[in-house]
């Protein structure tokens, strides 16, 4: 294949949260139909595993793996399967880029994300799956992780510096921004597929689209499991990028919160320039005007991209109701 281009509550175990009653095991999803997308490069080891307990657990539901663009058998192992759909890419884009394809190509009312490397137990996959038939109504089931497994020193301090940012960002109490299994209805996740990366951020951006679209939310607690085969191909710069896609996603859909703390910094230091330069020169001085000028006009572009985003949430209503 070429490339192709709030009721924010827990689920099931966050009672601590929010007091809900655990789900009833076992439940089926009804009418609901689902695809489950599961991106894979070079995880021939393991993915036939993971591809044969979805096909044997959900035999109702759309099984798609993406395969992008991998070296070793991992799309021959995946086509052995009659119940699975593979779809290649001709390139390698990343773990973003082939969930998007996924998405674009798939027909269910939810799509349910899978890693390929099998440390998502199908007794976890299944909390998620049961999350959507119990609530129906919502548009995205998050999880985080109750045994995160230790990733280095640098990695987890990245972690939780990214964590930290989009706490302050989205000023919701994320616990896990970057687990992996995850689900969205198709139709609220299709129109802003164009904004995801194709990178691992991919993960991190679309909890933020998340809150900052005000989708109705369920989050779960899952355990995951050691990575038995291959290793993670996460790199530092990929904590940079998703900081950097944070700060943009907040640009595009709450201009205000990033724009007027820049303005209101930028005047605070024209005031302080002031009261240096009179205290010393005994006059205001000049450096002042630089500050306060650069500070109305990061105002007034906020306001611009304000109004901007105010626009395009009106399109997407509109197109939604087509």
């Amino acid at each position: 294949m070429s490339n192709l281009g709030q009721d924010k509550t827990s689920c099931a175990a966050d009672s601590v949260r929010t007091g809900d009653m655990p789900l009833k095991p076992g439940i089926s999803c009804g009418c609901t139909r689902i695809s489950f997308v599961i991106p894979a490069y070079n995880e021939g080891e393991k993915v036939g595993t993971v591809l044969s307990e979805l096909s044997a657990n959900f035999p109702d539901h759309e099984i798609l793996l993406v395969d992008d663009a991998s070296t070793d058998n991992t799309a021959e192992v995946a086509g052995q399967l009659s119940a699975v759909r593979v779809l290649r890419h001709n390139k390698n884009r990343g773990p973003g880029g082939a969930i998007k394809t996924g998405i674009s190509n798939a027909s269910g009312d939810f799509i349910v994300i899978v890693d390929a490397d099998g440390q998502h137990p199908i007794e976890e996959i299944r909390k998620v799956v049961d999350c959507i038939s119990e609530y129906p109504e919502i548009d995205a089931v998050l999880t985080h992780r109750n045994n995160i497994y230790s990733s280095g020193t640098l990695r987890s301090l990245g972690k939780l510096l990214i964590n930290f940012v989009v706490r302050q960002l989205t000023n919701e109490e994320i616990k896990d921004n970057n687990c992996g299994l995850r689900a969205f209805r198709r139709e609220k996740i299709a129109p802003f597929l164009f904004l995801l990366p194709d990178g691992f951020s991919y993960v991190t951006t679309s909890t933020v689209l998340a809150h900052k679209e005000d989708f109705s939310i369920r989050w779960i607690d899952i355990r995951m499991q050691k990575r038995e085969s291959g290793k993670s191909r996460l790199r530092m710069r990929d904590g940079v990028n998703t900081l950097l896609l944070v700060f943009r996603l907040i640009v595009v859909f709450d201009p205000m919160k990033f724009f007027t703390p820049l303005a209101i910094f930028s005047f605070f230091v024209g005031i302080l320039s002031i009261i240096y330069n009179w205290f010393y020169y005994g006059g205001p001085g000049k450096n002042y005007i630089f500050f306060f000028l650069f500070g109305s006009l990061v105002f007034v572009l906020g306001l611009l991209s304000e109004q901007i985003a105010v626009l395009r949430k009106e399109l997407l209503n509109l197109q939604s109701r087509k």
